[in-house]
């Protein structure tokens, strides 16, 4: 038979002894603090390490190890609630992206810089990071999204008095608004934009804005305007500081010869193809070069038609 008393169950009591005693001693505490400053120094340096050999890597070119030691650096940071560092490497990550062409993480890293700038109150990193996700969005082809952060990138960017940031600003919102087919309001947003590089002694910025303005007025047939642009890209690349890569030089080459025939500038479009001509000729391209050549010769051949006409109004013209 089973009793319906309950079982009697020991009663623990602390007896005030030594032995259950916890020790009070104040240097406990200061250890503790010691142990979990020295942890947080250490988990601090690491990740500090981890951030600047990931943007030496990002900046030679080496987006692997880059992506590898900055997702690191940015576990760790958030592992310590450094929030100002996060924002550091997130906007890096998102540059890292961008530069590899995968606009969809660039984005996405950009956003979450984004949220944590403007709980920081950082209005310069704010309005970089908004002109970051406008590029990225324009290469996605979201153009609409991409108007609005970098019109909002543009206008943070005046109100700080941030001139480099507002012409950078006003140069690729140029792009977009060319992505979108106003081309005439691009070519204005280029010229305000290239004014400002001018005042400014920007040679990097006066050359990317020289190319693309003189492709916009190419666009728009306005053929003086467009070899005006890309006469003086190639003048500003002969005394800049860092050499302009010849792939570069000869798409401008190329469309400053295709601006002078459309113009009926023979002359200027011989001494153009020469230049174009010479640097095939030293890079080894063959191919290239014999094209450049038939060129030249088509170029010549109508020059001396149209001044057979010239003398013999009679002369049969091709």
């Amino acid at each position: 038979m089973t009793s319906s008393t309950p079982p009697i169950r020991p009663t623990y009591i602390l007896a005030d002894e030594t032995t259950v005693r916890v020790p009070r001693a104040p240097s406990l505490l200061a250890q503790a603090e010691r142990i979990a400053e020295g942890y947080y120094q250490s988990q601090a340096a690491e990740a500090a390490q981890g951030l600047k050999q990931g943007l030496a890597h990002l900046r030679q070119g080496q987006y692997t190890p880059a992506l590898a030691l900055l997702q690191q650096a940015l576990q760790s940071y958030r592992n310590l609630g450094d929030k100002q560092r996060q924002a550091k490497v997130l906007i890096s990550l998102a540059s890292l992206y961008y530069r590899v062409a995968d606009y969809l993480w660039a984005a996405d890293y950009g956003r979450q810089c984004l949220r944590i700038a403007r709980e920081l109150g950082d209005d310069a990193l704010i309005q970089r990071t908004l002109g970051h996700l406008g590029n990225s969005y324009r290469h996605l082809g979201n153009l609409q999204r991409a108007l609005e952060y970098m019109g909002q990138s543009l206008n943070l960017a005046k109100d700080m008095g941030d001139r480099p940031s507002e012409m950078r600003s006003l140069n690729n919102l140029a792009m977009i608004y060319r992505a979108k087919g106003l081309t005439r309001q691009a070519a204005t947003l280029y010229e305000a934009s290239l004014m400002m590089a001018i005042n400014l002694g920007d040679r990097n910025t006066k050359l990317q804005i020289l190319q693309n303005l003189g492709n916009t007025y190419l666009t728009l047939r306005e053929y003086p305007q467009a070899i005006s642009c890309y006469e003086r890209f190639l003048a500003v690349s002969e005394h800049s500081e860092g050499a302009i890569d010849n792939r570069t030089i000869r798409r401008v080459l190329t469309q400053l010869t295709l601006a002078s025939l459309a113009r009926g500038d023979r002359n200027r479009a011989i001494v153009h193809l020469q230049h174009h001509l010479s640097i095939a000729c030293a890079l080894g391209d063959t191919r290239g070069a014999a094209a450049l050549m038939d060129d030249l010769r088509a170029c010549y051949a109508a020059l001396s038609d149209a001044r057979m006409a010239a003398i013999h109004p009679d002369f049969p013209s091709i």
